[in-house]
């Protein structure tokens, strides 16, 4: 039987880890081939030192990747655009998502919200996979995009993951990316939210599930 396969779209090189680390790790835990395409360099992150944005950049660059080995994701491609913010680099990023989506045929495509979340490149990036599933309709596997929390929680949602499993690698994973974390540690903010969506999704108080991750699916 052929491996499934899942493509995980990221505005920023920590994205993925925060809103879905765990669901990645499981999901390659039960045998799915997953890519984690990374769209934005991270230039732009506030930094505590006084660095320019070539080398946050760089330093973001690796971090990616040192996230991607404690999830144990070894499909990992690093757009590397400054920015989505003009019509030249949302222009590229079309170009490449088309040829990784024609390629990978994948049965699932995980991205951030286009409405919900209030970062305007999370919202940006969205739309442009949005629109290029729906004008590749037919020619994929691909009949769902799965939309995951990172900035602002989702009131509603029609999918969670229990991640209990998984949480520790998760932790290590979002600690990768040290530049973020050092002038904002939003770790236990993190597993805080994890740890409600697994608490009140639980049934007449049993405490089967420890933590989970969320997510608004989309018919394309």
């Amino acid at each position: 039987m052929d491996k499934k396969n899942a493509l995980i779209v990221s505005p920023h090189p920590d994205d993925m880890e925060i809103g879905m680390g765990g669901t990645a790790a499981k999901l390659l835990k039960n045998g799915v081939n997953v890519v984690s395409l990374v769209v934005t360099d991270g230039r732009r992150s506030t930094s505590m030192g006084n660095i320019s944005q070539e080398e946050m950049a760089k330093r973001r660059e690796q971090e990616a990747k040192r996230a991607a080995r404690i999830l144990g994701i070894d499909n990992l491609i690093l757009l590397g655009l400054p920015d989505i913010r003009t019509h030249d680099n949302r222009k590229k990023l079309k170009e490449r998502l088309e040829e990784i989506l024609i390629c990978l045929n994948p049965l699932e495509v995980f991205t951030t919200h286009p409405t919900i979340d209030k970062h305007p490149t999370h919202r940006t990036t969205s739309r442009v996979v949005l629109k290029t599933l729906r004008r590749l309709k037919g020619k994929l596997s691909t009949h769902t995009i799965w939309f995951y929390e990172v900035w602002t929680p989702f009131e509603k949602y029609n999918r969670i993951e229990d991640i209990s499993n998984e949480i520790a690698r998760k932790r290590a994973a979002i600690r990768a990316h040290k530049s973020q974390i050092e002038y904002k540690d939003y770790i236990e903010g993190i597993m805080g939210l994890n740890r409600y969506r697994a608490t009140f999704h639980n049934v007449n108080g049993v405490d089967a599930m420890k933590y989970a991750e969320v997510f608004i699916g989309l018919s394309i």
